[in-house]
């Protein structure tokens, strides 16, 4: 209770382990009569990570020893032998191993048994490659050399190498020192690798030094700076922290990925700064491997004999398949979460790693020191690094960035690329995952979902985890990571002898860049034009030669990889992205790299071709040599027609004379194909199987692809059920296939054609230059969400790759920008054309997700407006009691201010910070998929904070701090996000599916592979799945998830209110008020708080203001109406009894009807008060006469007959009849004055200017764009005399009606043949 902790087999483990340890048995025994009571096992005890062999040992003496011994807890104690001896029981029949064997590190047992791997292949020699020696590829072949040797094998050996990620770098460092002056060894190792090794005792021992000085701070509670950081900072060995750190600091520095962007980077390279990396990258970078170091380093001494054996159990079901029945892997996965053991894993706070990282740079700085020879000078020793400040747009950076010398040794000598162990296949079968973060690498717990650390999606997935809505997910994840693979050994030939060579031939770079440098134009310096040109060339070239020995180098870490796994099988774990899509985590050599890995690959199992497994392997080699849209039948005889080509490049795909550029030398023809090493795989499969006695029993080991067409649009058309789209992509039945991008070619060009003729520069330009590879990647990832920038930047790339028939670049590099954003156009708007059903369910996704992230809760609402009316009634508080004080020349003291506005006290900037946050978005688009997992977009606005270090003051996005949404990303990002988790929910159902019926099976997001025999049978498991997932109503269901998930939010609109205010000239004419109107007089202060807020909301989603614009919160349109006609066309109305017109059914007519009631309402005011004015006239002109005729009476001065007759009739006659007397005269006038009252009071009767019923039109601007513009033009066209006015406020979130459907039948899909092939 005192430290929040539930109370699970885990912490009871860690108890129970520590009180053994330390004699107190009976406590020991008591706590375990508390686990048992409170339903936990001791069968889950001994499961607990966290108790090691030597605790089990001796929590089982104990038991024995109660027992010998008669005590109490005889009872408990016998229940724990059971326990103990039916465990090792169980390890000794899955493993084979007898119970003596002391701990899991010196038992022999290997999981190959389990998976049945076997060396079938035969023993492959290692043979001559011309690796290029640089540190990160010296690195991998040190890392590599235990798959040589026979030492250890599967398990262990996996084991061995996930282990000595960071060993074997450290090792070979020392072995780099003490052998410094062999000249074999200077001969066999990198400059740069040398150089670095010489930095590792100085920074090893300031390591040491600072660790000894946190220690004691730790002790004596002395220095509360150390204190913040110092627990955390003695975990790791010293010697393995200096090499984390110079082996990143390496990594990042040889490559600058740690500027923020490419538009960085060339900012730093054109104001000529240094280069490098940021300050704030590289410490974060760093704290975070040495985190992961030391995490890892905890979670290997967090095993013993019964974890093992229980992963060796799931192995087992994994590897038979059992546990893909979901009844099994539920209980499972429920099983393995009551045992999880990352409770009590060191989590780093920020302040943390950015001290340890900047710790850890600032010693490096002052250790790593490189030899520089000056002109005429000894060489002398400098620092390897600098750091400095420099200002980068306007802002300061810390830059740590390498010496000149040590920027020549990445030129030749890259780290960039370094590969560890955890980051290579398996080879061994990879851990089922159980859970969220254990799965995989055998020895570390990661997420199985590619996100950052303390983000709100790791914790959604932990929760969903917890819920267990993650098993379908997880169990295709182990689908996918359940194929074994192996080497093609013939194809491997192939490219070591490419490789060897140095020449450039199928995507193998050359091993020099060839490419001539741009020269210098002669009339550089007086034609701006020429030099710039001669800039984006000689830009164009060093990339280009930068692209080279990048491209070189991870094609030698690829090969390396291929060939030190020769003999041995591969396995690649796999997790996902936020949408679910599914990755290997080996990044470096897997089948979802290029074409070159693809061709390495086979699978490891073998199976009989079969006619028909022969008939696909047909279809799939001549795919690879582009012949995809022809027809299945036409395919075939393309493979018939070049069978002897086809024979020939398997029994010599790399001829020796074509190798060696001789003259007349023949290339090769499968050279030509799409992707030329897998089309080389095909011809030696396809050649081996004509060539065995039985084509149809020939064991096939080939990886065999049926791929979809542009399978978003594939998505888009099911969902709309859009016929023509549906045929587009060969959703429907047809007798060939149908090519989408060429479709669009042809759109687009006719678009360009018509430009032409009308003389548009730009496509007079691009007139019959177009062809389909240049249409080819906007199509396909303009449904995935690519914008019209990035739509330009891969057609530039297109365009540049045209040549004339002489080899020079068709399109000038000058004009490039200006053609490729032209030709963007003209494909959306082809796009649009073809698929109008895709477009508008697109439109519908981006205005759903535009309304959802600049929506809040009601209840945020109510509490931000509540908390702004508070601070202004104390500010207002605040300002009087402060002005009363200046006048009675006193001060207010703290303590009284913090009386009248409590907010100004401690916590103030927190609530300042989270009073700005108000202001802002924070809704997130999330919904979920087919297969139940919820996905979140991860798009915010990052939050910096700063934090001072011995090295600078550094910056850095805490994920922690709540951070407004990206309102425009979220928007932008969720149609191709959507498709994204449509395409990742079909591929992982196919996979289990495939799974279960026995099939071995990969993909390549939206292109699945298995054995060619088992081709018809995964053809229909891919229709299958894909028509089930389809028949449901997907788009339904997320437009209800969405009004049930956020059901309780409000969104800000901008809206116009149709006000009139009218009067009249001197000469009668209708004028319209052209005064500002403000609604500060007429609304309650929480209605101006919420107009506000809405409209900061609005304004921070850059939110465009539609058809009549403005930034103002209120906005009036200038619209003269003191038309003659209008003021004719104007009547008064009966208000009494009009009957109203509904806005929504005739807009124009209540307008109108709104103009004739204000026109009546001031007509009938201006009627009121010209007859009050009369009727007060008439009076005043009464009572004065009256009390002058009575004034002379009273001085008996007969008045004269000019008075008499001004006296009116009445007053005349009271005068002669005595009525009216000197006493009675104050009467008289008030019986007068009443009289006028009653007269006045009447004209509101006679002439009636008060109407009780709302008048109110208020148009929104987004629900009602057309209305707006309708009754704008009625204004500017003076039929209507009212004015619009712009406010804003917050109203439900309700989602538009989603677009109609076609008529497509999704059933054709598992009948057309094209729908994947």
């Amino acid at each position: 209770n005192q430290y929040a902790i539930e109370p699970n087999s885990n912490t009871f483990a860690v108890l129970i382990g520590g009180f053994v340890n330390n004699g107190m048995q009976n406590v020991a025994l008591a706590l375990m009569q508390e686990m048992l009571r409170n339903g936990y096992t001791i069968h889950g005890m001994l499961l607990s990570s966290y108790l090691s062999d030597e605790d089990i040992r001796k929590i089982e003496n104990m038991a024995k020893d109660v027992v010998n011994k008669g005590e109490d807890n005889v009872e408990l104690a016998s229940m724990l032998l059971g326990e103990v001896k039916s465990a090792e029981d169980n390890i000794s029949a899955i493993t084979g191993d007898s119970a003596e064997q002391e701990s899991v590190e010196h038992a022999p047992v290997t999981l190959d048994e389990l998976a049945g791997i076997s060396n079938k292949t035969g023993a492959y020699e290692r043979q001559q490659l011309n690796s290029t020696n640089v540190a990160g590829i010296m690195q991998l072949k040190s890392t590599l050399e235990s798959l040589y040797l026979n030492e250890l094998h599967g398990y262990n050996l996996q084991v061995r190498l996930e282990n000595d990620t960071y060993d074997a770098a450290l090792a070979r460092y020392r072995e780099i020192n003490e052998k410094r002056n062999d000249p074999l060894l200077s001969a066999n190792t990198s400059a740069l690798r040398r150089l670095s090794a010489s930095w590792l005792p100085k920074l090893e021992s300031m390591i040491e030094e600072e660790q000894q000085r946190c220690q004691v701070a730790m002790e004596g509670h002395s220095d509360k700076d150390r204190l913040k950081y110092g627990r955390y900072f003695v975990q790791l060995d010293a010697s393995k922290m200096a090499t984390v750190t110079i082996l990143e600091t390496l990594r990042l520095n040889a490559t600058s990925n740690g500027l923020h962007s490419q538009s960085e980077r060339q900012n730093l390279l054109n104001q000529k700064a240094s280069g490098g990396v940021f300050a704030s990258t590289l410490v974060t970078k760093l704290s975070k491997a040495i985190h992961n170091e030391i995490r890892f380093e905890q979670m290997k001494k967090r095993t013993n004999r019964h974890v093992f054996g229980h992963r060796l159990s799931l192995a087992r079901l994994a590897t038979s398949g059992k546990l893909f029945n979901m009844a099994v892997r539920r209980a499972k996965m429920r099983e393995h979460r009551e045992h999880s053991a990352d409770l009590f894993l060191d989590e780093w706070g920020l302040d943390t790693r950015i001290r340890i990282g900047s710790l850890l740079v600032s010693m490096l700085l002052e250790s790593a020191r490189i030899p520089e020879r000056r002109d005429g000078e000894a060489e002398h020793m400098v620092p390897a690094f600098h750091h400095k400040l420099e200002f980068l747009n306007g802002r300061r950076h810390g830059l740590v960035y390498p010496s000149s010398t040590l920027r020549e040794l990445f030129k030749s000598d890259s780290s960039s690329h370094a590969v560890t162990a955890r980051h290579l296949p398996m080879l061994v079968p990879p851990r089922p995952w159980m859970t969220y973060n254990s799965g995989g690498y055998l020895t570390r717990d990661e997420p199985c979902m590619r996100i950052n650390d303390g983000s709100e999606q790791l914790r959604l997935l932990k929760h969903a985890s917890n819920e267990d809505r993650l098993s379908t997910v997880l169990a295709g994840l182990d689908a996918l990571g359940m194929t074994r693979w192996a080497i093609n050994r013939p194809v491997f030939e192939a490219i070591r002898k490419v490789w060897n060579a140095g020449r450039e031939i199928a995507e193998i770079p050359a091993s020099t860049y060839n490419e001539p440098e741009p020269v210098k134009p002669a009339d550089y310096d007086e034609n701006p034009k020429a030099r710039i040109k001669h800039h984006l060339e000689t830009r164009e070239w060093m990339n280009g030669r930068a692209n080279q020995h990048s491209q070189r180098c991870d094609c030698n870490y690829k090969i390396e990889i291929a060939q030190a796994f020769m003999n041995h099988p591969m396995y690649f774990p796999h997790n996902m992205d936020f949408r679910g899509r599914a990755y290997p985590i080996p990044p470096h050599f897997n089948h979802l790299g290029n074409d070159m890995c693809r061709g390495l690959l086979t699978f490891h199992e073998g199976r009989p071709l079969t006619e028909r497994g022969m008939h696909w392997l047909k279809i799939h080699l001549a795919n690879l040599f582009g012949k995809d849209k022809m027809s299945h039948d036409e395919r075939i005889a393309f493979v018939e027609e070049n069978k002897a080509k086809i024979m020939a490049a398997a029994d010599d795909p790399i001829p020796a004379a074509f190798l060696n550029d001789e003259p007349g030398a023949v290339r090769p023809w499968w050279l030509d194909a799409d992707s030329p090493w897998q089309a080389l795989a095909a011809c030696i499969e396809y050649t081996d199987a004509v060539r065995s006695p039985d084509p149809a029993a020939y064991i096939s080991h080939l990886h065999i692809h049926q791929d979809g067409t542009c399978n978003g649009l594939q998505h888009y058309a099911a969902m709309g059920r859009d016929s023509k789209g549906a045929h587009e992509v060969n959703l429907a039945t047809s007798d060939r296939p149908q090519d989408v991008y060429s479709g669009i070619l042809r759109v687009a060009e006719r678009y360009v054609n018509e430009d032409a003729e009308l003389g548009v520069e730009e496509a007079l330009q691009l007139k019959n230059r177009l062809t389909r590879k240049i249409v080819k990647q906007t199509v396909m990832t303009n449904v995935y969400g690519v914008t019209l920038m990035g739509a330009k930047e891969q057609i530039i790339a297109r365009l540049r790759e045209v040549k004339d028939e002489n080899g020079a670049h068709v399109f000038d590099i000058m004009n490039l920008s200006k053609l490729a954003l032209y030709l963007a156009k003209k494909i959306f708007a082809s796009l649009g054309e073809m698929f109008t059903q895709a477009q508008e369910t697109q439109n519908w996704l981006n205005e759903s997700a535009r309304r959802i992230s600049s929506s809040m809760t009601r209840a945020a609402l109510a509490d931000t407006i509540k908390m702004a009316a508070d601070a202004r009634k104390s500010s207002a508080r605040l300002r009087t009691a402060v002005k009363q004080a200046k006048a009675a020349g006193e001060t207010l003291d703290c303590d009284e201010v913090l009386e009248l506005w409590p907010d100004l006290g401690p916590g103030a900037m927190r609530r300042k910070r989270l009073d700005t946050l108000a202001d802002k978005p924070m809704t997130p688009v999330a919904w979920t998929t087919p297969l139940g997992m919820t996905v979140l977009q991860p798009y915010r606005k990052m939050v910096t904070r700063r934090v001072a270090t011995n090295l600078q003051n550094i910056n850095v996005h805490d994920v922690n701090m709540p951070a407004q949404i990206n309102s425009q990303k979220q928007k932008t990002a969720f149609p191709p996000n959507f498709v994204h988790s449509l395409d990742a929910s079909h591929m992982v159902l196919s996979a289990i599916e495939c799974k279960v019926a026995g099939l071995v099976f990969a993909s390549v997001h939206d292109s699945y592979w298995t054995h060619a025999c088992d081709v018809d049978k995964m053809n229909s498991i891919l229709r299958e799945q894909f028509v089930k997932m389809h028949k449901q109503p997907i788009m339904a269901n997320v437009k209800a998830e969405f009004e049930q998930r956020y059901s309780d939010h409000m969104v800000p609109i901008v809206v116009w209110d149709y006000v009139n205010s009218f009067s009249f000239e001197k000469n009668g004419e209708l004028k319209g008020s052209q005064k500002r109107l403000s609604k500060s007089g007429h609304e309650k202060q929480a209605e101006q708080i919420e107009a506000d807020l809405a409209r900061k909301h609005i304004e921070s989603c850059d939110e465009t203001e539609g058809v009549l614009g403005g930034t103002d919160d209120l906005v009036q349109m200038q619209i003269e109406v003191n038309d003659q006609k209008l003021a004719e066309s104007m009547e008064v109305v009966d208000l009494t009894s009009i009957e109203l017109i509904d806005p929504a059914q005739d807009l124009f007519g209540a307008a109108r009807q709104a103009d004739l009631i204000a026109y009546t309402q001031s007509v009938n005011g201006n009627r009121i008060k010209d007859e009050r004015r009369a009727l007060m006239k008439t009076y005043r002109e009464r009572v004065s006469q009256l009390r002058k005729y009575m004034t002379q009476m009273a001085k008996k001065t007969a008045p004269s007959e000019e008075d008499k007759i001004k006296l009116c009739d009445a007053e005349q006659a009271a005068v002669d009849s005595k009525q009216v007397t000197q006493g009675t005269l104050v009467k008289y006038i008030e019986n007068l004055k009443a009289e006028r009252d009653t007269l006045i009071d009447g004209l509101d009767a006679k002439y009636p200017v008060k109407f009780d019923r709302s008048l109110a039109i208020s148009i929104s601007q987004r629900d009602d764009k057309e209305q707006l513009e309708q009754l704008e033009t009625l204004i500017k066209q003076g039929k209507l005399a009212g004015r619009l006015v712009k406010g804003h406020k917050f109203t439900e979130l309700t989602f538009d009606d989603l677009p109609a459907q076609g008529d497509f039948d999704i059933n054709q899909v598992l009948r057309s043949p094209y729908f994947f092939s």
